[in-house]
């Protein structure tokens, strides 16, 4: 992954090289205008990696592309985010290959060792048994501590194929080794065990699933991948829910995968983050390679904003505040909205945003955050524009105002809200919309 990562950014920065010599050469030889003969010339030389890209189907990052849906029409909303980078077909052909090379050379793991010695229910029956008969011996050697250490190399065999940024968190419960041990912790639906067997499951998982989740997070994901995020951060949230993972006070291995997610977010937003400036004039014609490769990247990082959204409850609040609030949104989303170049796709980008912040931050909340202030002024800006362009009883005008109040009212700028309400005569919106109780339509 860390390749195929490298070779994305490669090619940021070889296309945004060639744009940039293509914007100094037309400014300042002005060729377009005065030696329209020399333009193509200049654009084959220059703007041939763009045009490549988009012929051989590749993203305009350079990067390969997944596969369409089966619908083959991706929906409408989700139709300026780029779709996730994956490996060519050979690179895939070949790491299958060497995946099941492993899985091959892997049966032979425990290929001398007797069933009971290496079965995970049939060692846990020997505990179950000592417990049922000799229960003071049982809990006097502290059993329940030294069970996740002694499953730890069969549980992890079994995990071998197991990959959290593919498979379902329920592919894990399905696996020998959980039902086993989810049996010796809870019995068999008539036992009442002692706190400290109840707890073994969650150590269990602590101590072998945890490892394999982190190990894939610095080796492997992708933050910019949505696909590889929905299926870590759902199996996450499936631990946190069902096994308490994450609550309370942190083990260390709960410690270590928090770090590591961290710090991929954080360097995916410092080294793959890059939403380029150019004159107002290329961005202006929407069918410019600066304005597409400026909208690429900017889309871009609104999925990245979208994919750290799901964390939310994982990791430590103020960290994630950081690095969505203050280091992406503001630092890099903003500078391109408040340019006023996105054209009808401003408001649009405006609503993804907003839909990516977590709602856990806005509950109870009457005003917006302190870091959303640039994102509130620039809404409320937009209401003025949109009122100053078109008379504010007009329909059309009047539906366009509307949507950017649901934005507003999504972070809770209620008295921006009152406030354009009152000044151009919206109070009826306020109560047909909900809009300021919108946490009973969420």
């Amino acid at each position: 992954m860390e390749a195929l990562l490298a070779k994305r950014r490669q090619k940021i920065r070889e296309q945004a090289e060639h744009l940039q010599q293509l914007s100094y050469y037309i400014t300042t030889t002005k060729i377009i205008i005065f030696r329209p003969q020399l333009s193509d010339v200049v654009m084959k030389s220059l703007g041939k990696k763009y045009r490549t890209d988009e012929q051989s189907g590749c993203s305009p990052n350079g990067t390969e592309t997944q596969g369409k849906t089966d619908t083959g029409v991706k929906a409408e909303e989700d139709c300026d985010i780029p779709e996730d980078t994956q490996p060519s077909e050979e690179e895939e052909a070949q790491l299958q290959k060497q995946k099941a090379d492993i899985l091959l050379r892997s049966q032979a793991v425990f290929s001398d060792v007797q069933d009971e010695f290496c079965d995970v229910k049939k060692i846990l029956s020997r505990f179950e048994e000592w417990r049922g008969c000799y229960s003071d011996s049982y809990h006097s050697a502290y059993i329940s501590l030294c069970l996740p250490k002694l499953l730890n190399p069969i549980i992890r065999h079994q995990l071998l194929a197991w990959n959290p940024l593919k498979d379902a968190s329920g592919d894990i419960e399905n696996l020998p080794w959980f039902t086993a041990v989810e049996t010796f912790c809870h019995g068999h639906g008539h036992e009442e065990l002692e706190l400290t067997d109840r707890q073994t499951l969650s150590n269990v998982i602590e101590k072998t699933v945890l490892p394999k989740i982190t190990a894939f997070v610095q080796l492997v994901w992708d933050p910019m991948s949505l696909h590889q995020s929905v299926c870590l951060t759902d199996v996450c949230h499936r631990l946190r829910e069902d096994y308490s993972i994450f609550e309370g006070e942190q083990s260390k291995p709960v410690k270590t995968l928090i770090e590591a997610v961290v710090g991929r977010l954080r360097s995916c937003v410092d080294e793959d983050v890059f939403i380029p400036l150019y004159p107002k004039k290329f961005l202006e014609d929407r069918s410019s390679p600066q304005s597409c490769f400026r909208d690429q990247q900017f889309w871009m990082a609104i999925k990245l904003l979208g994919n750290m959204g799901k964390w939310d409850l994982l990791l430590p609040e103020s960290v994630l505040k950081e690095l969505m609030l203050e280091k992406l949104m503001n630092r890099y989303l903003m500078i391109t909205l408040c340019s006023q170049t996105l054209s009808n796709n401003d408001v649009h980008a405006c609503k993804k945003i907003a839909d990516s912040l977590p709602l856990s931050w806005l509950r109870g909340e009457n005003v917006c955050l302190p870091q959303l202030q640039s994102f509130r002024n620039h809404l409320v800006q937009k209401v003025h524009t949109i009122c100053k362009q078109q008379p504010p009883e007009d329909p059309n005008t009047r539906s366009a105002v509307v949507e950017v109040l649901q934005i507003l009212s999504r972070v809770r700028c209620h008295d921006q809200i009152m406030a354009i309400a009152e000044k151009y005569h919206y109070e009826d919106v306020i109560y047909s919309h909900q809009l300021l109780n919108q946490e009973e339509t969420e």
